[in-house]
């Protein structure tokens, strides 16, 4: 999968320095079965845990199953969010990341990659390498890209978490226990002293479910 334009991701209002779990690092792609297929995965694109990665140099001690023993404590595979529900996730902790690089450009060479410059601002995650990734948490505000969204979101409505990003936005929020996104205002993204693009603020809230 290719990169995803004018994606960008950014703390905007956080608890984060109590968060010590917050950010976490992973490998973002799919699984069919027990086989992990690596992806790109763009700035600011969201992602659940799926299981714990073997630690480097000891994929090979494995079970009788061919299930590897020796693991990272929190170091994860992620797949895509399809909405805004995770499993287990009732409260202000919602188990739902965005892709938080702090790396610079590269480009890819066969086997080989090259760090290109200082540039950092909406830079995804090439397929294969393991990046950073922050827990949305209720109460919380981040700064999204426009290519974060189904179609540019209007303030002051709501969106909801759709296929690793933001649906198009709408009037009322929802009612199904899931997470969704108020969004606040806009702002610049700059990067040095360049516009880089618009940037949204958004809160992430949590509905209750209806009782019907």
């Amino acid at each position: 999968m290719a990169f995803t334009a004018n994606t960008a991701f950014e703390v905007k209002v956080s608890n984060g320095i109590y968060n010590g779990l917050q950010n976490v690092a992973g490998k973002f792609g799919s699984f069919s079965g027990s086989t992990f297929t690596p992806a790109d995965i763009s700035a600011g694109f969201f992602a659940v845990q799926n299981s714990l990665i073997p630690s480097e140099g000891y994929e090979s001690v494995v079970d009788g199953s061919s299930n590897p023993l020796i693991l990272n404590g929190n170091t994860w595979y992620m797949t895509a969010a399809s909405s805004g529900i995770v499993a287990g996730y009732t409260g202000d902790h919602t188990g739902i990341y965005a892709a938080n690089t702090y790396d610079v450009n590269k480009v890819i060479s066969g086997d080989l990659q090259y760090n290109l410059g200082a540039k950092t601002l909406g830079l995804g995650i090439p397929a294969g390498n393991t990046g950073d990734f922050t827990e949305l948490i209720v109460g919380e505000q981040y700064k999204f890209g426009a290519g974060n969204f189904a179609s540019t979101p209007t303030v002051g409505q709501y969106v909801l978490v759709s296929s690793g990003k933001w649906s198009a936005s709408q009037a009322s929020a929802p009612t199904t226990g899931a997470i969704y996104g108020k969004v606040l205002r806009t702002e610049p993204f700059n990067e040095g002293a360049s516009f880089w693009g618009t940037g949204y603020v958004v809160q992430i809230l949590r509905s209750v479910a209806s009782a019907g």
